[in-house]
């Protein structure tokens, strides 16, 4: 006979008290009771000591999915003061025993028990409310699971005794984000991603929008925006583009739409097909509208071709295309097809097609024989007329030779199959036209193409020359002729649509004129374009409209419409690329307007913008030191210069003079005074008004100094290179080992003599002997660092994900990290964190969130992890 203890005792009185089996009993087994089982083996787990109350109280023990819900606070906070009692002494008394032995290897999984067998895969949904559980079966008719009872997922006390969880179990718990399980007085949270982190939970990054103000003074957005194309069908215009900093791949897609004939215009909203929202890069070049919806096509930052879609205009997802588009393709045009859409343009001076039912999924049309590339294209049903260029030998004398050679000309190709065969079609030059057609159009008449015309009359000195414009039309795109001539010369943009046609001209005082024919036959003016407008696309929608997109300098265009207007379309450029603290003052540079911006804060949570003369260009890095705080950047344009800023308290900026050269990126501070550090140059300064320059062989990115060195990082080429000073002036390049990945170190930051070097490839380097040799010490994962502090008790690393999420990662000496368990740097589109400092016992990071229309600044402050 096994003798029993008190606590099990209470469990068959409780079980005794109430109905059998009852949803109340089984609560009380397993969140209560179980805690006060305190004779069992330490190693049992929650569901395990749940088990054995089960089981003291004669009841069956039950499996089921787990709680789709997590337990409520006051659950906990309300519990009887017995159960918390009870579940204190079992902890003490676990704590007590001896520590278990090591455990034998796994023996093969023992074969379930039929409850196990019966376990649901997934937990109950709508569906499965209905469904009987194990110990429901035989009753005759369905249950419906009630919110207060008790679903275990984990093996009986038995089960586990034997051998390891089942791998379905294992799984279960390991995937399952946010689940509270109370059980023997003990709180588990179990949280996708944080496994193997034990580091306590730390505040989340808040959105820093109105922290970092961009500056209300300003009188542009500081971003380069262009709008690429622009469509209609009936009422309904799209116009795409993108927004960026100018940087080549940090670009930012933009579809605009309006419902109203052009009247009012908002944001189209994207996504990603199968996946996150799309990385920055894309450049939607062409758009149009078809039976079967929109499609707009486009190259990625990596320089293939990627497609989105839309059903509505309003809503458009992005596909990646794969390898029917090729990086060599040059896409020229789209349309649409009675069975779906085309694509036209060339590959290595031979024209392509491709063809597509839905604009997601695309067949290849090669070997299109005797023309080098198709540059545009128009359609009717399965008709296509497309323009393009093709090789023709032409025969010049040169002296008393003949010489003959090989020229680009122009022509026009018609496919009636949907562009999968194409033949020859004759626009004649005739009423005065010269040159190549310009455009081609679907509209009233059928097929419309322009070209440029002239008439000269009078004699010798009397001779006058009109220029003019005509247009060519095709009711089935094989037969041309001149229907009729408009005034203007210059055509720069030709377009239509059934609602009309419309041409851009070149006016006076560097505007343009917009002139339209609702018939082909009579033109009207439609309008003025002022300059100076780079025209990329025209339209006619429903009742006349005219639309006209391109970019006007540094700003999108879009005629009659002012994009500020448009909620999301214009957004101000904001950027924080640096941080530095103290313990009563902590500073942010960076850009914002296309201007240099700083922010100071006394606690690093209040922010405020500092005032000091506009400066255009940017500040990339900040230091505070004897003689004051330093920020260094550059101008903008094409030749950038040098920019510092100096303040005594971090409130109170000036500008301060800074040699001539290339303009510094990093600054630090240490005991011989400040040093700034360029491409090919570091500069030193004791009192940050003379400045002495040292050449160094490569390009530094980041300096920092220990007690008593400098060392600064960067590259030399596409190799990483280190560079140490003993006083700022002379600088010694450090011998790396071999066999490290390619790409120049980034960031670097010193504790002691220790130091940590981050780059974008591959591991961070980690010396223990202030510079002088260095070994690579991986963050573990798929971690890219981008951004690094020193503090009091070693290092902290900001890092990304090849899922486009942060970590936080702590380590003493640089070489174990453990991640920080941060909320908040995790989910769709992409969370960054790109700057870090110290400041008293907090360390501050600022980063972004970025979704496909924006990026929302983010600033992460926390104490110094331990």
């Amino acid at each position: 006979m096994t003798a029993s203890t008190p606590e099990q005792d209470e469990a068959r009185r409780t079980a005794e008290q109430e109905a059998g089996g009852s949803r109340q009993v089984r609560r009380r087994l397993t969140f209560g009771v179980a805690g006060d089982l305190a004779d069992m083996p330490a190693t049992l787990s929650p569901w395990q000591r749940a088990f054995e109350a089960w089981r003291a109280a004669g009841l069956k023990w039950g499996h089921g999915a787990p709680p789709r819900r997590e337990q409520p606070a006051e659950a906990v906070e309300t519990a009887p003061a017995a159960k918390k009692s009870g579940a204190k002494k079992a902890k003490q008394k676990a704590a007590a025993k001896p520590a278990p032995k090591k455990p034998a290897p796994k023996k093969p999984a023992p074969k379930k028990p039929a409850a196990e067998k019966a376990a649901p895969e997934k937990p109950a949904g709508k569906k499965d409310a209905g469904k009987k559980s194990d110990g429901q079966k035989g009753a005759g008719k369905k249950a419906a699971l009630d919110p207060a009872d008790v679903l275990v997922a984990g093996p009986g006390l038995a089960a586990a005794r034997k051998g390891a969880a089942p791998r379905r179990l294992r799984s279960r718990l390991a995937v399952a984000t946010g689940l509270v399980v109370v059980a023997g007085g003990a709180i588990f949270t179990v949280t996708q991603g944080e496994s193997g982190s034990d580091e306590p939970g730390v505040p989340a990054p808040v959105a820093a929008d109105a922290l970092f103000a961009p500056d209300p003074a300003a009188e542009t957005d500081g971003l380069v925006q262009e709008l690429s194309a622009v469509t209609s069908a009936g009422g309904t215009l799209v116009a795409v583009g993108t927004e960026g900093d100018g940087a080549p791949g940090r670009e930012r897609s933009r579809f605009l739409y309006s419902v109203d004939a052009g009247r009012t215009w908002s944001l189209a909203r994207l996504r990603s097909a199968g996946g996150p929202v799309a990385p920055a890069g894309d450049s939607p070049d062409m758009v149009t509208a078809g039976d079967r919806g929109w499609v707009a096509l486009g190259r990625s930052s990596g320089g293939g071709t990627v497609a989105w879609t839309s059903e509505n205009a309003q809503t458009w997802t992005r596909h990646d295309l794969g390898a029917v588009f090729k990086p060599s393709d040059d896409v020229r045009g789209v349309a649409r097809t009675a069975t779906g859409f085309v694509a036209v343009g060339g590959a290595d001076d031979r024209a392509v097609a491709w063809i597509s039912p839905d604009g997601s999924r695309w067949q290849r049309i090669e070997g299109i024989e005797g023309i080098s590339g198709f540059d545009g294209v128009a359609s009717s049903g399965s008709v296509l007329v497309s323009h393009g260029t093709y090789p023709r030998k032409v025969t010049v004398k040169r002296g008393r030779r003949k010489v003959t050679r090989t020229v680009p000309s122009h022509g026009a190709w018609r496919s009636t199959d949907g562009g999968r065969t194409w033949a020859r079609v004759n626009i004649p030059q005739s009423h005065g036209s010269y040159g190549p057609t310009k455009g081609l159009a679907f509209g009233p008449g059928g097929f419309a193409t322009v070209r440029e015309g002239r008439h000269t009359s009078g004699r010798k000195n009397k001779r006058r020359t009109t220029r003019f414009g005509l247009l060519f039309t095709s009711a089935d795109g094989r037969e041309w002729r001149a229907v009729s001539r408009f005034r203007g010369a210059g055509i720069e943009r030709f377009g239509g649509t059934p609602d009309g046609l419309a041409v851009l001209v070149r006016g006076a005082d560097g505007a343009s004129q917009i002139l339209r024919t609702d018939d082909g036959r009579t033109w009207k003016q439609g309008g003025t374009v002022a300059g100076p407008v780079e025209s990329s696309g025209l339209t006619v929608a429903s009742g006349g409209a005219i639309a006209v997109s391109g970019s006007k300098g540094d700003d999108a265009y879009l005629h009659g419409v002012d994009l500020r207007t448009v909620p999301g379309a214009v957004r101000p450029e904001r950027a924080v690329r640096s941080l530095a603290g103290t313990p009563g003052r902590s500073v942010a540079v960076g850009s914002s307007n296309g201007a240099a911006a700083i922010w100071t804060s006394p606690d690093g949570g209040a922010w405020q913008r500092a005032r000091f003369p506009g400066t255009g260009g940017s500040l990339s890095d900040v230091v505070e030191g004897a003689a004051g705080w330093l920020a260094v950047g550059r101008t903008s344009g094409d030749a950038p210069a040098p920019v510092a800023m100096t303040s005594q308290d971090g409130v109170a900026w000036e500008k301060a003079a800074f040699p001539a050269g290339p303009a510094p990126v990093a600054a630090a501070t240490g005991h011989a005074g400040y040093v700034a550090a360029a491409s090919g140059a570091i500069w030193r300064s004791a009192d940050l008004k003379a400045w002495q320059r040292t050449g160094v062989d490569g390009a530094p990115s980041d300096v920092t100094a220990t007690a008593g060195k400098y060392v600064a990082v960067g590259g030399k080429g596409r190799a990483p290179a280190v560079w140490t000073s003993p006083d700022g002036a002379k600088w010694t390049a450090a011998e790396l080992p071999g066999g490290l990945a390619s790409g120049p170190l980034t960031a670097v930051a010193a504790h002691g003599d220790v130091l940590v070097a981050t780059g974008t490839d591959g591991a961070p380097l980690v010396s223990a002997d202030g510079g002088t040799t260095w070994a690579p010490h991986g963050l573990g994962g798929d971690l890219n660092a981008t951004a690094i502090t020193a503090t009091p008790r070693g290092f902290v690393v900001a890092a990304s994900t090849s899922r486009r999420d942060a970590e936080i990662l702590a380590s003493a000496d640089g070489v174990a990290w453990r991640r920080l368990r941060v909320p908040g740097l995790a989910g769709a589109g992409e969370q960054r964190l790109t700057a870090l400092t110290t400041a008293g016992s907090s360390v501050l990071a600022t980063g972004v969130a970025a979704d496909a229309h924006t990026e929302t600044p983010l600033l992460w402050k926390a104490p110094v992890p331990e």
